[in-house]
């Protein structure tokens, strides 16, 4: 396990760091991987369709070949070439992720027990409250919608900025 180990973080068990080159080559070796298995899946595609609500084989083999792609492109940019400033969100959400998780289901669940009754009668929380005032008022619904979550988001961003500029970091 040890040499295993030493390999994925850089330095093999030797104690010798490993070139530049082979990280390149294994970026490379990931992206083309990726194509063949789209390749593979698209094809397969004429037999067996792609079908995300079956998860059919086709469609498991196209769609991890897409993500070993974007998985290959972000490790080329961000671990190889130091492009990193773009990935700070998704640093500061993985850093947290458990956090986020239950402060935010957290939040939905104490939001969802604070009712209020509009004037025709109908009764609605407070997130629901929140989107027929700020967001469906002014936009249609699937814009309001798509502004809502992406300011929900942007929240959720802002407090774990917070733990994360304070080096708090929750952990199982």
């Amino acid at each position: 396990m040890d040499a295993l180990t030493g390999e994925h973080t850089g330095t093999p068990s030797t104690g010798r760091m490993v070139s530049l080159d082979v990280f390149r080559g294994i970026t490379a070796a990931m992206f083309v991987a990726g194509v063949g298995c789209v390749i593979v899946g698209w094809a397969w595609n004429y037999w067996f369709p792609i079908n995300k609500a079956l998860w059919t084989s086709s469609y498991v083999v196209f769609t991890a070949g897409l993500a070993l792609q974007m998985l290959a492109a972000c490790y080329w940019i961000v671990d190889l070439k130091r492009y990193d400033r773009w990935a700070k969100p998704f640093l500061v959400f993985g850093t947290n992720a458990l956090a986020v998780y239950f402060l935010s289901e957290f939040t939905v669940l104490v939001a969802s027990l604070i009712r209020f009754t509009r004037p025709d009668g109908s009764r609605t929380d407070v997130l629901g409250l929140i989107y027929e005032k700020l967001f469906a008022t002014w936009a249609a619904p699937v814009n309001a919608s798509l502004m809502f979550a992406v300011c929900t988001v942007l929240f959720w961003l802002g407090v774990m900025s917070l733990l994360y500029r304070k080096r708090i970091f929750v952990k199982v």
